[in-house]
């Protein structure tokens, strides 16, 4: 027993890179790259809300930090009625958590595909 404590003693540097990659290796597959993520966030997000009433095509981008979603912008066809900006912005509020000063409505510009 103790010949293997000394033996352990010794080698504890390798015994120690060892762990640090396997904790690198698991690490590594729970990390997804934001950029993978925020397409997928933006795509479902242009989906529900061309879907609402009145809002027409809609395109987002959505602007992460840390992993978390810090701001976004929605460009919409029907972004000239307030009342769909209102509409934008509390569906953008509630699927993101974001507060109304982080997120910009803007309408789509004429002619644009």
């Amino acid at each position: 027993m103790i010949k293997w404590w000394t033996k352990l003693k010794k080698d504890s540097w390798l015994l120690l890179l060892l762990a640090l990659s396997v904790v690198w290796c698991l690490w590594g597959q729970f990390q997804a790259p934001p950029s993978a993520s925020s397409n997928t966030d933006e795509q479902r997000l242009s989906a529900i809300l061309s879907a609402m009433d009145g809002a027409g095509k809609v395109q987002t981008a959505v602007f992460y930090e840390d992993a978390l979603p810090v701001g976004a912008v929605v460009v919409a066809d029907g972004a000239d009625d307030v009342a769909v900006q209102l509409r934008l912005t509390r569906a953008v509020m509630t699927l993101l958590r974001l507060d109304a000063d982080q997120i910009v409505i803007c309408k789509s510009k004429e002619g644009h595909p």
